[in-house]
């Protein structure tokens, strides 16, 4: 891999270099960028070249949360998953209090939606019991796109402790769900990972397998907790 440490903009001398090597990879100097916060994230999706931000401060991670602009950028990714886990009380660190405090409402949004994944988890599952059972929730008809990088957590194998820890506010978000609103593709591309042990589980419901523990749980209202802790 060729790895190139730069600010942004990125020279033009720089970017060839990503189109005579597919190798090339871009290590982004975020201190010393002209383009910072928003400016910067919607740069990067615009280019959606292999890159990742050394050393983000806070401030692009709150932009992050609310950008409405899909982005691959793995440090910021591993932040926003350890503020998930604190903020669920799974991590018992306190390194982002303040920052949980002041940014509650969006990370409480994160929260519902990757929480609500578990009800989709059900939906993909050919199976007409779970079908009507996950949509006996209550709909969300929402087509904000604020925080839509909740789905580039799912490609992250340590993400899915997240699970372990259930909140109540569960939703089945008709459009998240159905709908191809995540650039161009649906939430099931994202979701159907090797690295995601639910999927796995519905995947082998889907091989004909766990036909007998469909039958004993579908009208189990702790279903949603046995289908996450797998």
């Amino acid at each position: 891999m060729n790895i190139i440490e730069t600010i942004v903009p990125i020279s033009i001398d720089n970017l060839k270099k990503h189109f005579t090597d597919k190798e090339t990879f871009y290590l982004i100097d975020y201190k010393n960028s002209e383009l910072k916060g928003k400016k910067l994230l919607t740069y990067l999706s615009n280019l959606d070249l292999p890159s990742d931000i050394k050393e983000p401060d806070l401030e692009l991670v709150k932009e992050y949360l609310h950008s409405i602009t899909l982005v691959n950028i793995n440090s910021l990714e591993n932040i926003v998953i350890d503020i998930l886990l604190e903020y669920k009380g799974i991590s018992k660190t306190n390194k982002y209090e303040t920052f949980i405090i002041e940014n509650k409402d969006i990370i409480s949004l994160w929260s519902d939606k990757l929480d609500s994944l578990s009800i989709f988890n059900m939906y993909i599952v050919n199976s007409d019991e779970f079908k009507q059972y996950s949509q006996t929730f209550d709909k969300d008809v929402t087509k904000s796109l604020e925080g839509i990088n909740f789905v580039s957590l799912l490609k992250q194998e340590r993400f899915y402790l997240f699970y372990s820890k259930l909140n109540s506010n569960i939703k089945f978000y008709t459009h998240y769900f159905n709908d191809y609103m995540f650039r161009g593709k649906n939430l099931y591309e994202f979701w159907a990972t090797s690295k995601n042990p639910m999927f796995l589980l519905t995947w082998g419901i889907v091989q004909g397998k766990g036909k007998d523990y469909i039958q004993a749980k579908i009208n189990d209202k702790e279903i949603i907790k046995n289908v996450a802790f797998i």
